[in-house]
């Protein structure tokens, strides 16, 4: 069964992704197409580069912020050279349209004040603008607009897939448990990631299914030390909602 894979945003917690990934893979699933936003973009487009879930955890795994913040740019704490820099030398296919399985990535356009998906074009450059969660990260500039991150307005972007023949899997890693932020960053994150709870709502009736793995909701966004463990939530998750996969579009 052939089928396309919409990926949320949400850091770290993207890599839970990976786990409904393979559990997909070894039940007979084939992914036919991906969208992503944000950190969805960046597993999206190494998986539609041909790269096995186990082969991304393993790029991923030991990296730690510092590795991924760069210097202080326009807009932004950091800068997100960085993250183009660790795409650039991950991926074997540098434009999006020449990747084996075709891939999709949300950015908002912060001079339009809409979402574009980006089918062709720079991969590295566009995953790392749908990760720029400004103000943490600052916009990127691309051609002749500035883009910014891609769960602002639509954080699982199943909307373009829609277009192609197979079922939607929508997958959104950012359960919203109760919480009572300290401090100015975690109260922006909180209130970023409530705002994209907001579209994944609107996005999720595109999707012939929605995986939401729990677990990730204790996941810091930013703490990839916990790389591995969202990758395990996305196993469980994925192990659990198989059934009612395989009924819904099997």
């Amino acid at each position: 069964m052939r089928l396309s894979l919409a990926l949320s945003g949400g850091g770290v917690r993207a890599m839970a992704h990976l786990g409904i990934a393979r559990v997909l893979l070894d039940n007979g699933f084939e992914i036919a197409a991906v969208s992503g936003s944000s950190g969805g973009a960046l597993v999206g487009a190494l998986l539609c580069d041909g790269k096995s879930p186990e082969d991304i955890v393993s790029i991923m795994k030991d990296l730690r912020l510092k590795d991924l913040a760069g210097a202080p740019g326009d807009g932004g704490l950091f800068g997100l050279e960085r993250i183009e820099s660790l795409m650039q030398s991950s991926l074997d296919s540098a434009r999006i349209e020449d990747m084996p399985i075709p891939f999709t990535v949300a950015c908002t356009d912060l001079k339009e004040g809409s979402v574009r998906y980006f089918e062709s074009g720079p991969a590295a450059k566009l995953c790392a603008a749908s990760s720029s969660l400004v103000p943490i990260f600052s916009p990127v500039r691309y051609a002749d607009t500035l883009l910014a991150d891609g769960g602002f307005m639509d954080n699982m972007p199943t909307k373009p897939l829609k277009k192609m023949s197979y079922p939607v899997l929508g997958i959104n890693v950012n359960p919203i448990p109760k919480s009572e932020p300290s401090g100015i960053l975690a109260s922006t994150v909180r209130v970023l990631m409530l705002m994209m709870a907001a579209n994944i709502k609107a996005s999720a009736a595109f999707a012939d299914f929605y995986i939401e793995p729990k677990g990730c909701g204790a996941i810091n966004i930013f703490d990839l030390k916990k790389a591995e463990r969202a990758y395990e939530e996305g196993l469980k998750a994925a192990e659990a909602s198989l059934d009612g996969l395989k009924r819904s579009i099997g």
